[in-house]
């Protein structure tokens, strides 16, 4: 096995496309010296909006909401979409007027008491009681780094994080704070959905064995290594249509899963694993074949269809939610009968890839 996994992979590091070529910046998260002052713990029970629990005095505090931004926790897997974070991330930045490029700047302490008393007041009572620090209020005492972060806040991109493995989502509204992992923005932001796909792929779990074939031992979601991730485009449009679709697919999956918290039942795993199998068959010939039996992709084609409602929606009705599942369903059992063949199976992990591939391509 180790002998074609290393063959894959010398086929892979010869792609000339990277993710650097296609990205118009790749980029590390917020750093701060103050974490439990940024950082908020959500109350269980709901409440609210401007109520959050300081972890670091251990007692409920307010803050206006509009400061307060959804934040990545990297004690959960994100894949296409966003588990919901237990956390909220305390920004008191604002984007400055004028100029070409966007830019967020520090709300000075003066400005920030007359136009967000709360959070003056709430940042001001950290410093004096948990840091034990009774001088006036300044500006360093809340300011975070991450120059690039903060120019490419409210704008799309993916996050891609690294838990057990390298994994990908795609962030739409931009507002998304992460202090792990990196933020990708795209050249052509048509082809968010199909990269996210890509970064959750079989493709990615071989990409620490390109890094390491490169001497790179660094977090494998650093800026500067995951700027050499190789990429490859379809070549047809009907491809990268059903990737697309079907990565619009898995992020509804992936909310309908995270909303049921701790209890997942077996059908919806089942589902979901069907979808990442389709994405991932599709990637992975991409990469490599472009020589799918014509079969499948008949059965893909066929039943493959956007949505007509908002997938992308936090808050879908639970009625479309339930129609929009069995439709999913319906067609998972569709292509199944449609492409009944041994060869094409949506159960490979890596050990069947490469064999697969080792009897397409003589490897």
């Amino acid at each position: 096995m180790f002998l074609k996994q290393d063959k894959i992979v010398e086929k892979i590091r010869e792609i000339p496309v990277t993710l650097g070529d296609v990205s118009e910046s790749i980029f590390g998260g917020v750093n701060t010296k103050y974490r439990l002052l940024h950082r908020l713990a959500l109350p269980e029970e709901g409440g609210s909006d401007s109520y959050y629990l300081c972890e670091g005095m251990c007692k409920p505090v307010f803050l206006e909401p509009e400061l307060v931004y959804p934040y990545v926790s990297e004690t959960f897997s994100d894949k296409f979409t966003f588990h919901p974070s237990p956390y909220g991330f305390m920004l008191p930045y604002e984007l400055s007027e004028g100029g070409k490029r966007r830019e967020y700047t520090i709300i000075p302490p003066e400005e920030l008491k007359v136009r967000f008393p709360m959070t003056y007041g709430r940042i001001l009572e950290f410093k004096r009681k948990f840091r034990h620090d009774n001088s006036p209020l300044k500006s360093s005492d809340y300011s975070i780094h991450g120059r690039k972060f903060m120019e490419y806040l409210n704008v799309p991109k993916i996050i891609a994080t690294e838990g057990y493995h390298l994994q990908a989502a795609y962030d739409a509204a931009g507002n998304h704070v992460f202090e792990n992992g990196c933020g990708i923005v795209l050249k052509d932001s048509s082809k968010y959905a199909y990269v996210t796909a890509v970064l959750n792929s079989s493709i990615a779990r071989l990409f620490p064995s390109i890094c390491r074939s490169e001497m790179a031992y660094s977090e494998y979601t650093a800026p500067a290594v995951m700027k050499h991730f190789p990429i490859v485009f379809p070549d047809n449009r009907l491809t990268e249509d059903l990737i697309n679709t079907v990565s619009s697919y898995l992020s509804f999956l992936n909310r309908q899963k995270y909303a049921r918290d701790y209890w997942v039942p077996d059908w919806l795993r089942e589902l979901i694993d069907f979808y990442e199998q389709v994405s991932n068959l599709l990637v992975l010939d991409t990469y490599f074949l472009n020589s799918l039996d014509q079969r499948l992709m008949n059965a893909l084609e066929e039943n493959i269809h956007p949505y007509a409602g908002d997938l992308s929606s936090e808050e879908n009705d639970p009625e479309d939610s339930d129609s929009l599942l069995s439709a999913l369903y319906y067609i998972k059992q569709r292509i199944l009968e449609a492409s009944s063949s041994e060869k094409y199976k949506f159960n490979m992990g890596l050990p069947e890839i490469l064999n697969f591939y080792q009897s397409n391509e003589g490897f």
